[in-house]
């Protein structure tokens, strides 16, 4: 008869009153409801001594943060143009990371204005000696023609179809869509987890929220665009670095992958919410004012950097 240590394990728990799904209670089991499917580096609840949410706003506009808004390769273009690629699939309504949208909706909220086409306009017909200006429209043959620059005198009486720089295909009012340079603000949502057996205190990164603020929304309030998981962002930064770039103002030959300006921390923003009962802003409790808020985000963050310093002396 062959003997394991599985056996022998098996029966002195059973002869000591615990069962084997107990033991997988107590963390000696890799279950995954041990680890949090969102962390790029997950860290076992068993292992966690202390654990707190925050969220973060990053204003990119900010000389700070300047690596992440570089021109014609800010943070958000690169996420835009990710999405559009499907090289991000995954796009969510809020933080918590489980209500999902489509690329479709995607698209619809990065529109500013909003356009009703549900009944095509009537236009003028076209006129042969009339003088068109740009933006004018006109139907030719049952098309609608847009007038792509003002016509002179040798340009007059040319047929829209004849002549493609001078008219094109007008499909409809166009939504106004907000730049990417509109989308300045990024809010960073993460856990602060002390690692009991490491002895040391790790942020670890779940979402990030892009977010236009009221100066370029079309109400003056905060538009939240969409949220995206960081471990999904993570993936994409490796695996495209010739895009996913964090530029050194100083020093170019120090531009760093975007993962690792994230790993590094190489942004500067507000302490904006810690994880609450009430899950409000931390302004909100000192009457929405911006300099009392201010000056409790920076205490909120400093009673972060005194615990981290006070588990050390346990």
């Amino acid at each position: 008869m062959k003997f394991s240590f599985r056996n022998s394990l098996a029966v002195l728990l059973a002869v000591g009153g615990v069962s084997v799904s107990a033991v997988a209670q107590e963390g000696l089991s890799s279950s995954d409801d041990q680890y949090n499917s969102h962390s790029v580096n997950p860290i076992p609840k068993y292992e966690q001594l202390y654990k707190q949410r925050i969220w973060t706003r990053v204003d990119l506009e900010q000389k700070l943060n300047k690596g992440f808004f570089a021109k014609n390769n800010e943070f958000t273009k690169i996420i835009i143009d990710a999405v559009m690629a499907d090289q991000i699939q995954n796009i969510y309504m809020e933080d918590s990371l489980t209500k999902k949208m489509t690329k479709a909706n995607f698209i619809t909220r990065l529109n500013k204005t909003e356009v009703d086409n549900s009944e095509p306009e009537e236009q003028p017909l076209y006129e042969v000696d009339y003088p068109y200006f740009e933006g004018d429209i006109a139907e030719y043959n049952g098309v609608n023609y847009i007038c792509q620059k003002d016509l002179n005198d040798n340009e007059i009486g040319i047929a829209p179809t004849n002549d493609p720089n001078l008219w094109e295909e007008y499909g409809g009012e166009v939504a106004e869509k907000y730049f990417a340079t509109d989308i300045a603000i990024m809010e960073i949502m993460e856990d602060i987890i002390f690692d009991k057996r490491r002895a040391r205190q790790f942020r670890d990164i779940q979402s990030v929220k892009l977010i236009v603020p009221g100066k370029y929304s079309m109400d003056g309030a905060n538009y939240f665009v969409a949220t995206f998981a960081y471990k999904d962002l993570e993936r994409f930064f490796r695996e495209h670095p010739e895009k996913a770039v964090w530029y050194n103002q100083q020093n170019s030959a120090e531009n760093r992958n975007l993962g690792d300006a994230f790993l590094l921390r190489l942004f500067h923003g507000e302490l904006y919410k810690t994880e609450n009962p009430d899950n409000l802003p931390i302004a909100s409790y000192y009457g929405g004012s911006a300099k009392q808020g201010l000056m409790a985000s920076q205490w909120e963050e400093m009673k972060v950097l005194e615990r981290e310093h006070n588990l050390w002396s346990y």
